[in-house]
């Protein structure tokens, strides 16, 4: 076991797409108190519904589902979270937007919500899902896994960490960081990798975004419990020092071009 990420990142920077993605960011900043951490991926994008209407409807969201809204191009006013609806979910047509890691079409409309309806279980597997409420919906362990590998649903922070690894992006020296580029976090002290595979991160469970300011990043974070974010009066998004309780364990450019 040994790390393997270079300490600077490689060539290629466009200060001109940071500046865009970082204004699609500053847009969930601006309607955050329209939105509401929740922990564990319990989103839309994970089958959950796109609104809390127990905390006063405000919008699901967690790290991974709001960084990959913004690589994707979508500001808040355009998200689910605005419409109500997934339907016109897609990545924007802007030379930097990440395509091929982002693909919102082929979300099914009956989708959103399915957790809560059935129960999260189903995500694991067929062994963990209630065949008698899906199949009294009409889905079956086959569908299920079919619509929740073509929506793109199993993308969390380490997904999107190991996207930026295939793409040799990832660095490790802060020295070196720029607006736009990601910061990952993770909760072990040491990164692993197999060596008889590819490289794989592991135990990483956060990611936002570095802030026009590099000494901040945006990011969506709350604590584990919402009515305690809530009573708090912590906002989903928020701005905040880039190390702060936690230093980040490395970095991505996302804004390569």
């Amino acid at each position: 076991m040994q790390s393997f990420i270079p300490e600077k990142p490689g060539p290629g920077y466009s200060p001109d797409a940071a500046a865009q993605l970082l204004a699609v960011a500053e847009t969930y900043l601006v309607h955050t108190d329209r939105l509401i951490y929740s922990y564990g991926s319990k989103t839309f994008l994970a089958g959950y519904q796109l609104y809390d209407m127990e905390n006063g409807g405000r919008g699901n969201i967690d790290c991974s589902t709001f960084v990959l809204l913004v690589l994707a191009g979508i500001p808040y006013e355009e998200s689910p979270y605005a419409s109500g609806s997934v339907k016109a979910l897609q990545v924007k047509d802007l030379y930097w937007t990440q395509k091929d890691l982002v693909d919102f079409s082929h979300i099914p409309e009956r989708y959103v919500g399915i957790a809560e309806r059935i129960g999260r279980p189903y995500l694991a597997g067929p062994r963990g899902l209630d065949l008698e409420k899906a199949e009294a919906m009409g889905l079956t362990p086959e569908i299920l896994g079919r619509e929740i590998m073509q929506s793109g649903m199993e993308r969390r922070s380490v997904s999107i960490a190991s996207y930026y690894m295939e793409k040799g992006a990832c660095f490790s020296d802060i020295s070196f960081v720029r607006p736009g580029d990601l910061a990952f976090f993770r909760s072990d002290e040491f990164y692993r990798f197999n060596e008889e595979t590819f490289h794989e991160p592991v135990e990483v469970s956060h990611v936002g975004i570095v802030s026009d300011d590099t000494a901040f990043m945006i990011h969506c974070s709350g604590y584990l419990d919402k009515q305690r974010a809530l009573d708090a009066g912590m906002p989903a998004v928020s701005r905040v020092p880039l190390s702060g309780k936690r230093t980040p364990a490395f970095f991505a450019r996302s804004c390569i071009i």
